[in-house]
Parts: structure tokens; C-alpha cells; sequence
């Protein structure tokens, strides 16, 4: 997977989001939740409404990442982060558990929780509006 440390001067940020006017498939491989979220939000709007988004999303490899977050999420979605990590303002050194598989945990990232849906979202649209 892509480093998320793309600078975008152009749209003024630190990493490279879609936007309702832009795709670029560098967003979807970023490991930041903040941009992923961003980018997953815009492109749900996109692939409701551009046939030609939804045709560049099956020939780049986009409904694959999608497939993967989707993967990544069911079997355990992951528990509740700290504030400061989402944002990524924790130290870099800090480690973070790793996750034991749950079906039906008490408590879960809400963020991540948000991804799944938008990428399940933007699939269905894909396959049922399809190019």
C-alpha cells in the first residue's frame, strides 16, 4: 500500500483527497482514516452520478480497494481508537494492540464503521447502476 504522505498543494492539503470535481485513485490507498473518510464521502456523491467515475473505478483497481475495505471490516470491526490517533496527533512511536477477532463486540470504531458503509455504499451504486 501507498505511503499516505502525498502533499496536494493544489486543493491545500497534506494528502491527496477526492473531491466532487476530482478523482484520484492515490486517495483510496491511504492509510490516514481522516482523508480516507473525506475521499470515501466524495466519492459515494461521485459514483451516484458520473457513469465515466464508475467506469474508471472497475478499470484502476478502486473496487478492489473497496473489497478490501469491506473484507477488512467484517470479520472484527476494530475497537474504539483514541481521539488524538484519528487525527493523527498521537506520537508515532506509540503502539497500537492488535485487534482479536469479534463477531458482535460491545464497542467499535465509529470512523471505521463510517468507511464500511460509504464503500458499501459506492459498490452497490457501481454494480447496480453499473458503466
Amino acid at each position: 500500500m501507498r505511503e499516505s504522505n502525498f502533499s496536494f498543494p493544489a486543493q491545500n492539503r497534506a494528502c491527496v483527497c477526492i473531491t466532487s470535481q476530482l478523482y484520484d485513485r492515490r486517495a483510496l490507498d491511504t492509510t490516514s482514516p481522516l482523508p480516507l473518510l473525506n475521499s470515501l464521502t466524495h466519492l459515494t456523491y461521485l459514483t451516484s452520478t458520473s457513469p465515466r467515475i464508475r467506469e474508471i473505478l472497475t478499470c484502476d483497481g478502486g473496487l478492489e480497494r473497496f473489497v478490501r475495505l469491506l473484507r477488512d471490516f467484517c470479520p472484527s470491526p476494530p475497537p474504539p481508537e483514541n481521539p488524538s490517533a484519528i487525527y493523527d496527533l498521537s506520537p508515532p512511536g506509540l503502539p497500537r494492540p492488535s485487534p482479536t477477532p469479534t463477531l458482535n463486540p460491545k464497542s467499535f470504531d465509529r470512523h471505521a464503521a463510517c468507511r464500511f458503509s460509504l464503500a458499501l455504499q459506492s459498490v452497490v451504486k457501481i454494480g447496480l447502476q453499473g458503466s
